[in-house]
């Protein structure tokens, strides 16, 4: 089977995926589908998003900034996200790039950003962010995309955050738990996980961390995991439960 590229169609675009209905593209994707992919009238494409589902569709014009699909059939139905939510202090910018992509393909609902006391970086790109994210939820067959919130305190996160949903922070030392088949009953897919900067957390911010009752420390095993290495094997523990 030749290859049919998935394009993710924003919530925002008033566009709508209905059967034997025109797709009119944007430019972005119009420029895409027809500049660097070379697809031609009569190609084949599949568009998709949470509300509309997924479709595939049948190229009817293509040009420089205009593009028409025409929607054939529907071939997976919507679905409501479900899916941890991952709080990490930014990193460098090819690592943070890694971090989002990583967490999208593993089915995270949410993406915050968080500042810590060694946050090695303090801007974040929100739309840089969200375009990385489409791009990884297109090649990994994901449905949804998660959503990319804007860089927050770390306590001000915890101060609002729900006290019957655990969040799961990874503790490279102490005398942490590790989750294993005794734990596992407690998931559903829906937590938090919560990785820290490069060198770890300040004493000051475990300190404070721990006295939240949601709060539920685990290792991630005897080695020092890179944060972005560390979010991966975090993400990979719950990923059993997560439906994106």
């Amino acid at each position: 089977m030749s290859f049919v590229p998935r394009i993710y169609i924003d919530l925002d675009q008033s566009i709508t995926l209905v059967a034997n209905e025109p797709c009119y593209l944007s430019a972005t994707i119009a420029h895409y589908l027809g500049n660097v992919l070379r697809l031609k009238k009569g190609g084949r494409v599949i568009l998709f998003n949470n509300r509309d589902g997924e479709w595939i569709g049948e190229i009817e014009h293509i040009s420089k900034n205009k593009g028409v699909v025409h929607l054939l059939e529907q071939v997976r139905l919507p679905i409501l996200a479900h899916g941890p939510t991952l709080l990490f202090a930014p990193l460098k910018r090819d690592a943070t790039d890694l971090a989002v992509r990583m967490a999208t393909e593993l089915g995270v609902r949410i993406i915050q950003p968080v500042q810590t006391l060694r946050t090695n970086s303090q801007r974040i790109k929100d739309k840089r962010l969200l375009a990385i994210a489409k791009e990884a939820a297109e090649q990994s067959n994901r449905l949804t995309i998660p959503e990319i919130r804007s860089l927050c305190s770390l306590f001000e996160i915890c101060d609002v955050w729900p006290q019957d949903k655990p969040l799961l922070i990874a503790l490279e030392r102490g005398n942490e738990r590790k989750i294993d088949a005794t734990f596992q009953p407690l998931y559903n897919g829906n937590e938090g996980l919560l990785i820290g900067p490069e060198g770890g957390f300040d004493e000051c911010e475990i300190e404070k961390l721990l006295s939240y009752k949601f709060i539920l420390p685990i290792s991630l095993g005897n080695l020092v995991l890179k944060a972005e290495t560390a979010i991966a094997a975090g993400l990979a523990k719950l990923f059993p439960y997560v439906k994106a």
